[in-house]
């Protein structure tokens, strides 16, 4: 037998559909029309673009659309037919006569045709552009009404920007101050990171300072910005005098030794030079200062004599670096303009009407779930509340759980001798730290854990993460995990904090399962990271100590990871 091709026709290889889901074909002709079948396929026609739904919701049940195997792209287990130009792409399974518009499973003799109740005529009917002319001003008069006077224009909210006008004037002065900065470093100065800040406690008034982290000799060190150029001086006088909603009221620069520029905007109240420089000896107080090499004085009349003549001892000089600038990961309109002001396209969307919703509301089969905003608000009311979530019906955590030691783990000393202090006199205190300057964190490396990150907010010490990423499967998460949950020794026990928001909130401890990690630590999505949460509720009083367990699909491929983060509370 074979089967009408019929408009746009999706074919499904029945033998196929009934190895993943022996009910399948009564499924999918139950909830898709008009369809129609042989003894080996299944056809579905469409006059729009449905059949995305419906291949959509084929994949879902396990069959395989597409096959790229040989490096060219050919139908697998389904064929999308064209009604005059046949399948849309090459399918080795599949024959097709054009002129009769059929088609059969390949090495199979073609009988009868199976079709539809009606079918669509032959050949289009066809009227001269004349013709069509008529019949379109007949049956649609407005069309060719005349032009109506335009609505007048809707006035904007005070101090309402669109997105990108704030950063096509501020971002160019920037990156001409950051070139200007590195016409003033020496370049005897092996650049590490150059740190620059402004803030504009009146138009037209600038208060500044900035340091240079260089290297010498393999150690790192500090030194004064030097004095500004008179054109950096002038970018500066401009940006202090930019108007918008929201005053802007200083900017950061951070050059690092590759090139990268990074810069922020902020609106906060502006300090004073000494407030600015107290804010940098927090932050880098711990890199000891040092100036760049210089040549040695030349000694006796031989050593004046060569260095007259350019033949003294000589330094080593460092080209500069080209700047590539990097973009502020908001838009600034997010903050320089009034909350009332910013522009998110809606008044530009007409209203929705009740038949729209109705549409939306009833999803077609293989289409997106709808939204329920009713359980979303169930489950932030029990979140604020800190009530534990309650678990999915039909399933109770058992079998073996996450277990820590009693016996006390490097994270617990860590976690006891957590306090808020100067992030500079805390790496004075641990010289065992490395320094990484161009993101401002201590280093500890943990061999096979990972590292230790210790980082500060307005310079001083709020948090510490070891987070490991990238593991390609659960099994190897699980195996990786056992020597972390030896270094949480001390801290225990583990729970779970979903519907939580700190160990405060956790009236009952949660045990966490290797089962239920199993069952909720599934990669579907490359739209971000799912995460499992828990807490450590045998952490000192003053700090959240937290082990978040993820997976994710980027590069649609399963990755999975795990984050150690200590804070202060």
């Amino acid at each position: 037998m074979a089967v009408r091709i019929q408009f746009t026709t999706l074919l499904i290889r029945i033998d196929r559909l009934t190895a993943v889901a022996p009910d399948g074909v009564a499924a999918i002709t139950a909830r898709w029309s008009p369809s129609w079948r042989d003894e080996h396929l299944l056809a579905v026609a469409f006059m729009d673009m449905g059949a995305r739904d419906l291949a959509a919701e084929l994949e879902g049940m396990g069959l395989v659309l597409r096959d790229t195997s040989t490096g060219e792209r050919v139908w697998r287990d389904i064929a999308v037919v064209d009604y005059y130009d046949g399948p849309t792409l090459p399918c080795a399974w599949l024959e097709c006569d054009l002129a009769r518009h059929v088609a059969w499973l390949k090495g199979t003799v073609p009988g009868p045709i199976a079709g539809p109740e009606r079918e669509h005529e032959e050949a289009p009917v066809r009227v001269s552009p004349d013709k069509f002319q008529q019949l379109l001003q007949s049956q649609h008069p407005p069309l060719f009404a005349p032009p109506q006077p335009a609505a007048p224009a809707r006035p904007t909210r005070p101090g309402r920007t669109h997105p990108g006008e704030h950063e096509a004037v501020l971002l160019p002065l920037t990156q001409q101050i950051a070139a200007e900065l590195l016409q003033i470093i020496p370049l005897s100065a092996r650049i590490d990171t150059v740190v620059f800040l402004a803030h504009f406690p009146s138009p037209g008034e600038v208060v500044k300072a900035g340091l240079v982290l260089h290297d010498v000799d393999g150690e790192l060190r500090s030194m004064p910005l030097p004095p500004l150029t008179a054109e950096a001086r002038r970018l500066l006088e401009q940006l202090s005098r930019y108007e918008s909603g929201n005053r802007l009221t200083s900017i950061e620069i951070k050059i690092a030794g590759d090139g990268r520029v990074t810069t922020d905007f902020g609106i906060a109240p502006p300090k004073s030079r000494e407030e600015l420089e107290d804010l940098l000896r927090r932050r880098f107080g711990s890199v000891p200062e040092g100036k760049p090499p210089r040549p040695a004085a030349p000694q006796g009349f031989m050593g004046k004599l060569k260095a007259l003549f350019g033949a003294g001892p000589r330094v080593t000089l460092h080209p500069q670096p080209s700047l590539r600038h990097v973009p502020p990961t908001e838009r600034l309109s997010l903050f320089l303009d009034p909350l009332d002001g910013i522009h998110e396209g809606w008044d530009d969307e007409p209203a929705a009407t009740g038949a729209a919703n109705a549409s939306t509301a009833a999803r077609p089969a293989g289409g997106a779930p709808a939204f329920d905003l009713a359980a979303f608000h169930r489950a932030e009311a029990q979140r604020v509340a800190g009530t534990a979530a309650p678990q999915p019906s039909g399933f109770t955590p058992s079998g073996p759980q996450l277990v820590v030691p009693a016996q006390d783990g490097l994270f617990a000393a860590e976690a006891r001798g957590f306090r808020r202090r100067a992030f500079a006199e805390f790496h004075r205190e641990r010289p065992d730290l490395r320094f990484d300057a161009g993101h401002e964190r201590l280093v500890r490396d943990l061999g096979p854990l990972g590292q230790l990150r210790f980082t500060a907010w307005n310079g001083h010490l709020n948090r510490a993460d070891l987070h490991v990423e990238g593991l390609p499967s659960l099994d190897e998460l699980l195996a990786r995990l056992q020597p972390v949950l030896a270094a949480l020794g001390g801290l225990g026990p583990v729970s779970s904090a979903l519907g939580t928001r700190s160990p405060a909130g956790v009236t009952r401890p949660e045990p966490v399962t290797y089962d239920e990690l199993r069952r909720y630590l599934v990669p579907d999505s490359p739209f971000g990271t799912k995460v499992f949460p828990c807490w450590l509720l045998g952490a000192p009083a003053h700090t959240k100590v937290g082990l978040d367990l993820g997976c994710g699909l980027p590069d649609d491929r399963p990755a999975f990871s795990y984050l150690v983060s200590i804070a202060h509370i």
